[in-house]
């Protein structure tokens, strides 16, 4: 079983393009980190209000994901993030994930 990391924000008004730029770059990041299995950009659909972004992250193991979080560029993008968004509205869940039979 994987360790999943589900973060979804919205941007403060005007902020979506720095908002998308920096989650691609913690999202290119973290999939070159130990543990990362693979993960997802998350975009709003054209139709979506309020315009919610997002990131999928499958890890090996809860600590792998933690280690990466806690590098200091990922601390560096993250805290970017937190002057682009609107805080109230971040919300970050986890997860065990065990993959769908085919």
């Amino acid at each position: 079983m994987a360790y999943v990391r589900v973060t979804t924000m919205i941007a403060r008004t005007g902020q979506e393009a720095r908002l998308e730029k920096t989650m691609r770059e913690l999202s290119a990041f973290y999939a070159k980190q130990p543990g990362y299995i693979h993960g997802y950009m998350l975009t709003p659909h054209e139709d979506a209000q309020p315009r919610r972004y997002g990131r999928i992250g499958v890890w090996e193991k809860e600590e792998n994901a933690t280690h990466a979080a806690q590098l200091d560029h990922a601390l560096a993008l993250r805290s970017e993030l937190l002057r682009i968004i609107v805080e109230e509205l971040h919300d970050e869940y986890s997860f065990i994930g065990e993959p769908d039979a085919k």
